[in-house]
């Protein structure tokens, strides 16, 4: 049994327990063992058969039982908390070290980003605090979900997408716009940009949309097989910048596209 079913079968026993009220003691008296044992068999510690079935007697499930709940526990979808959320949102430098422990080691991160011991350790503490990551007997590190939690529409959402908007702005001003109106050499490959305030059926809107991404996800294709087969010299870095959306015609908030080149006002 992977170590991963083994983590659910825990999980959902740990729940089950909590749903008949019965602590790590109660749970010992049954097993005639001590409590950090019983803590040891569902932290870290291997889960034996025997063990499994003994916890199912306790809980009077049997192993299809806890396999259906099994599946149904996976299938939640995983949220940060209100409070983990505010700490994210406030903290944006731990939301990047936490997305980077879902593929790397703390140790990894810290050669990659020159980062001292103390940083590393003020890192863990913070998400360890909050309940972000977890760390078993061995020491490993890793996040306490499965896979990073969708942002939703809170403060964290805000708070990194106003980040990711700007930063990319910024990128664009600094790199792209020079590309824009430096002399064409006639060597340089396609660049460009583009706003257009487009009057259309929202089911037109929604079928450019559609298009749009279906040739995009071709292209991330490409990039991906490109990437692997091509000589590391002849690859460069396309960067895409993509925004749609669409508003009523008379939103104010497309006042600012008229402006882009300078306001006309009495002079």
């Amino acid at each position: 049994m992977n170590e991963f079913k083994i983590q659910q079968l825990k999980s959902v026993i740990k729940d089950l327990l909590k749903k008949k009220k019965m602590t790590y003691e109660d749970v010992a008296n049954e097993l005639n063992c001590s409590v950090p044992t019983v803590k040891r068999i569902l932290g870290d510690e291997e889960l034996t058969l025997s063990r499994l079935l003994e916890l199912c007697d306790i809980l009077e499930v049997n192993l299809t039982d806890l396999e259906t709940l099994t599946k149904t526990t996976s299938d939640k979808v995983e949220r940060f908390t209100e409070e983990q959320q505010i700490f994210l949102a406030k903290n944006k430098n731990f939301l990047a070290y936490l997305v980077h422990l879902f593929d790397e080691t703390p140790e990894q991160i810290a050669e990659k980003y020159k980062l001292t011991q103390k940083s590393t350790d003020k890192y863990l503490l913070g998400l360890e605090k909050n309940n972000l990551i977890k760390v078993n007997a061995k020491l490993k590190v890793k996040p306490a979900f499965k896979q990073l939690p969708s942002l939703e529409n809170g403060p964290l959402a805000k708070a990194y997408y106003e980040g990711f908007i700007q930063n990319s702005a910024n990128f664009f001003i600094q790199n792209i716009s020079e590309r824009l109106y430096s002399p064409n050499d006639g060597k340089e490959t396609p660049k460009g940009f583009s706003v257009q305030n487009i009057v259309v059926t929202e089911e037109s809107y929604k079928a450019f949309i559609t298009e749009n991404l279906k040739s995009f996800e071709s292209f991330i294709k490409l990039a991906s097989y490109e990437e692997k087969s091509k000589p590391k010299e002849q690859l460069k870095s396309a960067v895409v910048l993509q925004a749609f959306t669409i508003v009523e015609q008379d939103y104010k908030g497309l006042e600012i596209l008229t402006k882009a080149l300078g306001e006309i006002i009495n002079i």
